[in-house]
């Protein structure tokens, strides 16, 4: 079972990895659901930790939807986390009618590999998460970051249990919102997810 701790800098980063964690998501700004993370914390990470770390790849809060210059912010970042050799990183982006914006998805998961891709929970915006999950299948990302929907994983339980059999191995999905030390194992016990994600996960940073 992975336990990945949402992490908000390098030094609650530090404390996950002592705390237990198996992989951090490393992002800024956690207020507004993480952006990405300077280049100094990336590195810190990379050299100073002994867990992967995914990397945040965000360029503000707020919706999904990214203009051109937004999306060329995230490309820069994305080859920053390339060349620091960080183990993943973590992205979405929508349509304005939310759904998948798959020609820009496609030209960050190209640009991406090999690194590890998970999409967050822009997921769990759209209106056919079912639709949705083929079509992460389909560009090849590692990993979907969801609560199912829901206003966090416990409500979420049914819909990510769904998720997990639609998956059948070909995507991972990571169960998300509100998981924390003392919920995750009845989480993964309830829906499957061999993955789980939260800023608790292995308690307060």
């Amino acid at each position: 079972m992975i336990r990945e701790a949402c992490v908000g800098s390098f030094t609650e980063g530090k404390k996950a990895e002592a705390l237990g964690a198996n992989r951090l998501e490393l992002c800024d700004n956690l207020a507004v659901g993480g952006t990405t993370p300077s280049y100094g914390t990336i590195l810190a990470a990379k050299n100073h930790l002994s867990i992967p770390s995914l990397v945040m790849i965000r360029p503000r809060g707020g919706n999904f939807v990214y203009d051109e210059i937004e999306m060329e912010m995230m490309i820069e970042d994305i080859k920053v986390c390339k060349e620091i050799g960080i183990a993943g990183v973590v992205f979405g982006v929508l349509t304005p009618e939310s759904e998948l914006d798959m020609s820009k998805m496609k030209k960050l998961v190209e640009l991406s590999k090999p690194l590890e891709i998970t999409c967050h929970m822009a997921f769990d915006e759209t209106s056919n998460l079912s639709q949705t999950l083929e079509q992460l299948i389909e560009l090849g990302i590692d990993r979907v970051l969801t609560k199912g929907s829901k206003t966090n994983a416990l409500d979420g339980i049914e819909t990510l249990k769904q998720l997990v059999v639609q998956a059948k191995g070909r995507i991972k999905i990571v169960a998300g919102g509100g998981v924390n030390e003392g919920n995750y194992e009845a989480v993964a016990m309830q829906t499957l997810v061999e993955e789980l994600h939260g800023t608790k996960i292995v308690g307060a940073l």
